[in-house]
């Protein structure tokens, strides 16, 4: 369902037996962040395919090959349902209860016309904020759902995930947040460009 222009949610985007499958391959594969090498610039864990983005720098510092295999039926699915670009860059996020992420925008200087996310193990709330008028709109991002974001809600709003450990939608929906591991799915447009802020 769209809530915002170029803002669509699509439910069980994978089964539960592909979720399964997508975490476990993550969790046999080197996770990143927290101080970690190769990635220390994010206070939570992360994995990237694709391509190595650094957030201190704000730019992307080389090329790491295809995405992995994992992913190729989620590929597929994408370029089926004609959801974006083919990405050619996977962060993979983990978000254990009490974390979340600041408002922002996916740098347009970088990253292409789409940005998508997959909620895996944990259902979240997304906040939405207009840049110039402060409009605000949540967002609930379900269990194996995938978030896709273009046109005015890819490039006029910023989007950010609170830390709060249980949240509250406008209809009384409470959330209880657990370990959620978010992939998300960009195209690299532009290897020099920095991010604007």
């Amino acid at each position: 369902m769209q809530i915002l222009p170029g803002l669509t949610v699509v439910e069980d985007f994978v089964s539960p037996e592909e979720e399964t499958h997508l975490v476990q391959c993550c969790d046999e594969r080197l996770w990143s962040g927290l101080g970690i090498s190769p990635n220390p610039e994010l206070k939570r864990r992360t994995q990237q395919y694709g391509h190595l983005f650094s957030y201190q720098y704000r730019k992307v510092l080389q090329e790491l090959g295809p995405l992995p295999d994992f992913v190729t039926p989620v590929l597929d699915r994408i370029a089926d349902q004609n959801l974006s670009p083919p990405p050619n860059h996977l962060l993979v996020n983990e978000y254990e209860p009490g974390q979340g992420i600041m408002p922002h925008t996916d740098a347009p200087s970088i990253f292409g016309p789409a940005i998508l996310s997959l909620s895996l193990l944990s259902a979240c709330v997304m906040k939405f904020t207009n840049a110039e008028t402060g409009r605000t709109v949540d967002v609930l991002l379900p269990r194996r759902s995938m978030l896709v974001m273009t046109e005015e809600a890819r490039y006029n709003y910023k989007h950010s995930i609170s830390k709060d450990l249980i949240e509250t939608l406008s209809d009384g929906t409470t959330i209880e947040r657990s370990r959620r591991v978010s992939f998300t799915f960009r195209q690299i447009i532009s290897f020099t460009g920095e991010c604007s802020k």
